[in-house]
């Protein structure tokens, strides 16, 4: 049986990492031969070394897991890749293990849970490091937004609020307080710079050069250009399908895409390393 683990766990690491490394490395697209042979890999691996209710539990993992990322991919709020990457974790391994520097009891969870904490929470911390820290610095210093210092200031409180009732209720360890207080930090910063992060992260473009699965920020176009876009195309929204690139070929107007967004490959790889050698990261906050 740990043998089985350890294949598991070598095929899970390898394919997440290839998985960041074409996210990196060739502008944010993983093949499509990559990602349903991610797929396929996941599903053998389920097949053969998982057995009766095991199997039965992994399938309705990646059943719910699958089924929840397709609304999101749908909606324009997760790649198509991320998608079948979240399902490949599910089948490969759907229980967090014990973690391998931490005897924290992990409640046999499901593994992804886990990863899509961990991978939000690094994601979340990498977006002002890299789009107002080092991006920020090839042009213009970014200015901070002054209408949402107030709120910011209100989220850190409430962050600290809710760290001395987890404190009060849990006894938390260091560790946790240090996470949320680093979270609290990097969730204010993202705040005041939210409209400077998004324009780093989307190029504007004409709808002819829109491919499909593009994710389009519909939040940065004003309400004229809105309007116009969704009377050209009944199917516009956040994603761009084949209908929404049909039915808008020809429109002027330039629409901003997700072209340098954050390689979200890379923190899932992150969250399944973090995973496996630590658990559950809500476990560690609340100091279980």
């Amino acid at each position: 049986m740990i043998v089985y683990k350890e294949i598991e766990i070598t095929i899970l690491v390898i394919v997440t990492l290839i998985y960041a490394f074409y996210d990196v490395f060739n502008r944010r697209n993983v093949p499509n031969w990559f990602v349903y042979l991610s797929l396929a890999i996941g599903i053998a691996v389920a097949v053969a070394l998982n057995f009766g209710t095991a199997l039965v539990f992994d399938i309705v993992v990646a059943g719910v897991i699958g089924a929840f990322g397709y609304v999101f991919y749908r909606g324009g709020l997760l790649g198509g890749g991320d998608v079948i990457e979240f399902v490949f974790i599910s089948l490969v391994l759907p229980r967090q293990l014990t973690p391998f520097y931490s005897s924290s009891y992990q409640f046999g969870i499901p593994f992804i849970i886990s990863v899509i904490v961990a991978a939000g929470y690094f994601s979340l911390l990498f977006i002002p490091i890299y789009y107002v820290g080092i991006k920020g610095r090839r042009g213009k210093p970014p200015r901070p937004d002054m209408k949402k210092v107030r709120p910011a200031i209100a989220l850190i409180a409430a962050y600290i609020v809710f760290t001395i009732l987890l404190q009060y209720a849990y006894g938390m360890a260091l560790a946790g307080e240090i996470l949320i207080i680093v979270l609290a930090v990097a969730s204010a910063f993202v705040l005041i710079y939210e409209k400077y992060i998004y324009l780093g992260m989307v190029d504007f473009i004409r709808p002819g050069e829109l491919e499909h699965g593009d994710m389009i920020a519909v939040n940065l176009l004003d309400k004229r250009s809105l309007a116009a876009l969704a009377k050209r195309s009944r199917h516009f929204g956040r994603l761009a399908t084949k209908n929404v690139i049909k039915e808008l070929s020809g429109s002027r107007i330039k629409l901003p895409v997700y072209r340098d967004s954050v390689p979200f490959s890379v923190f899932i790889f992150i969250g399944v390393v973090v995973s496996l050698l630590f658990g559950n990261l809500i476990f560690i906050i609340i100091g279980i």
